[in-house]
């Protein structure tokens, strides 16, 4: 099956640094900067995001569901337990950001990006993951419980406990992550790649005695 290739976010490369709330247009945020700023903001309305960089932005608690994220970017960021449920992410990118127990369940989120992120405890529970990389990150007590995986990839990330249960897992590679535990649904396991010490996790989690 070819491999299909991860859209990166289309970012023009003079962007205005606006305050948050002065960037705010009647939901909408498109085509600026945010720097520097700690962001206490929560709504019942959906938000737009259009080719938006975060960086160095402390959110506290943001409570967005249902918002639009389209080109955009977070760089050393700490969004932890923000709510992001039944959101949609398209060509966005995670960047040594903090996302310690945040919501993504029930989101679709394409072409997107977590590289050198803190995921633990993150949920994506009943979400989408179509052509989106998770690498050299954190994702240990991650929930992707009944989770769609398409084309995504898990490279050189700590995910131990992870939730993978009711999550077909036929096409992913885990071979190049690190756990001691995770968590399957074992009727959707196969076409799963694992190394073969985690193939030797595996059947120890099914209770097979191993000899040496």
């Amino acid at each position: 099956m070819k491999k299909i290739k991860r859209s990166i976010p289309i970012i023009p490369a003079d962007l205005e640094t606006l305050p948050f709330q002065q960037a705010m247009d009647d939901q909408y945020i498109s085509n600026c900067k945010i720097a520097q700023e700690t962001i206490e903001y929560q709504t019942d309305e959906a938000l737009h995001f259009d080719k938006v960089v975060f960086e160095n932005v402390n959110f506290l608690e943001a409570a967005w569901p249902r918002s639009e994220f389209v080109d955009a970017v977070f760089i050393n960021c700490d969004l932890s337990n923000a709510d992001f449920s039944r959101s949609v992410f398209h060509r966005t990118e995670f960047r040594n950001s903090k996302l310690l127990g945040t919501n993504f369940a029930e989101a679709g989120v394409r072409h997107t990006l977590f590289i050198d992120c803190v995921l633990n405890y993150a949920t994506f529970g009943f979400s989408l993951c179509n052509t989106t990389q998770f690498e050299s990150s954190e994702m240990h007590y991650a929930d992707f419980y009944e989770a769609e995986l398409k084309s995504t990839e898990f490279l050189s990330c700590g995910m131990n406990n992870i939730n993978f249960i009711e999550t077909g897992l036929k096409g992913v590679d885990l071979s190049t992550n690190r756990f001691e535990n995770i968590q399957v649904t074992v009727e959707k396991l196969a076409g799963c790649r694992v190394s073969s010490e985690q193939a030797l996790a595996f059947a120890r989690q099914l209770g097979l005695v191993i000899a040496d």
